[in-house]
């Protein structure tokens, strides 16, 4: 019998009453996507993050599952349209350009504490610190960079609503992933500490001195001032981002971490610093594509609310960039802060804070259409307090 005489038998066996032999609808084996991919086709990451968080009606781009009967005390709803005041047409659309979520996450961390514990090995055991200045060693490290451990731990904290009123999962665990990196950034700064600890002297791996500097210094005073508006005023979760991404760390971030201690790390001897906070300086960047992506393409270039937000976008430049430079301009101090500089032929601090404020205007305030100038943003560092007394 034939493979078709055999099939026809069967089937009316099977269903010999109803069975009614139909033409297929498709011939071809196709993938059906629940969501636009980013890419040529969906992703993995996309798979795994999009619409696995319910959400109401009301969020574009989501499917809708009707209101919420959970709220917290004062009649606060678990996801609300107040929560920013940003707008966008599909919430939805939003990306990583990297693809990062917890799988790959996870295992680029582990792979980064591999190398830091072959790095502090090796250094252990070829006695590279021998050579390096003491004064940088343990006041810049020592004290200086262990009060930026605690800074970007808080910063860590000041995230932490963000992420839990994100309205879309993408964001949110873009969100998670760059306080984990923040966090990951503290803790790779104290270890550093702790092996200097046993390999020099081990009061430099006490947190004390570090934590009165962040506290009291005022060469923190304008960082310190910045991350406590952040933590306390950051009611509205999409300007936290905003804030943090797209002024402070753009201007900040790279005055200090850049531009000083993986800079000048070397100058004096210290060969260890720079592969330290390398995986921050690594995870700021990865950070940026995806809040360039956010402002930039899902809510600066919306069809219907660009205009809008573009709008809010430049309000809330005029709140958070005077913070963010008179952040700079305190902790301008650290740039003559040991003889090797002072003896340096480097740049004033004036003058590395004008190439980051031409980085700045022309990538980052061209996103809203500000017509901001670098000499607008340098008479505000003019006009902040660096020449405050400086406790190193």
């Amino acid at each position: 019998m034939s493979n078709t005489a055999s099939n026809t038998y069967r089937r009316t066996l099977l269903n010999p009453a109803h069975d009614v032999q139909r033409e297929p609808l498709e011939t071809e084996r196709t993938p059906i996507h629940f969501a636009s991919p980013y890419g040529r086709r969906i992703s993995e990451y996309e798979q795994v993050l999009l619409y696995s968080q319910p959400n109401p009606d009301w969020i574009r781009g989501g499917i809708g599952v009707g209101g919420w009967s959970t709220r917290f005390p004062g009649g606060r709803g678990a996801w609300e349209n107040y929560f920013t005041e940003s707008r966008c047409t599909d919430w939805f659309a939003f990306r990583d350009p990297e693809g990062r979520w917890q799988k790959p996450y996870v295992a680029e961390k582990a792979d980064e504490w591999r190398n830091a514990g072959r790095l502090f090995s090796t250094f252990n055991s070829r006695d590279l610190t021998r050579r390096a200045d003491p004064v940088w060693i343990h006041t810049m490290i020592g004290d200086y960079l262990g009060a930026l451990a605690l800074h970007d731990y808080g910063l860590f904290m000041a995230l932490n609503s963000a992420i839990r009123d994100c309205l879309v999962d993408t964001l949110r665990v873009a969100v998670v992933n760059w306080a984990l990196d923040l966090l990951d950034s503290s803790q790779q700064i104290q270890a550093e500490k702790v092996y200097l600890g046993q390999a020099i002297s081990e009061s430099l791996a006490e947190v004390a001195p570090a934590k009165q500097l962040w506290l009291n210094s005022p060469d923190f005073a304008g960082a310190r001032t910045f991350v406590e508006h952040l933590w306390r005023d950051g009611y509205d979760h999409i300007e936290v981002i905003f804030a943090l991404g797209m002024i402070y760390e753009p201007l900040f971030g790279r005055f200090i971490r850049d531009e000083y201690f993986y800079r000048f790390a070397p100058t004096h001897g210290d060969q260890l610093t720079p592969q330290v906070i390398w995986p921050s300086l690594r995870s700021a960047e990865m950070a940026k594509i995806w809040i360039k992506e956010l402002f930039g393409r899902i809510l600066g270039s919306d069809p219907e609310f660009g205009s809008y937000n573009r709008q809010v976008m430049a309000w809330w430049a005029r709140r958070w960039l005077p913070r963010t430079v008179e952040a700079v301009a305190n902790i301008s101090n650290v740039y003559g802060s040991t003889e090797v500089l002072k003896n340096a032929a480097v740049d004033s601090p004036r003058r590395i804070f004008e190439m980051l404020a031409e980085d700045w205007v022309n990538e980052f305030a061209s996103v809203w259409g500000s017509d901001i100038t670098v000499q607008d943003v340098l008479e505000i560092y003019d006009g902040c307090p660096t020449t405050v007394a400086s406790s190193i």
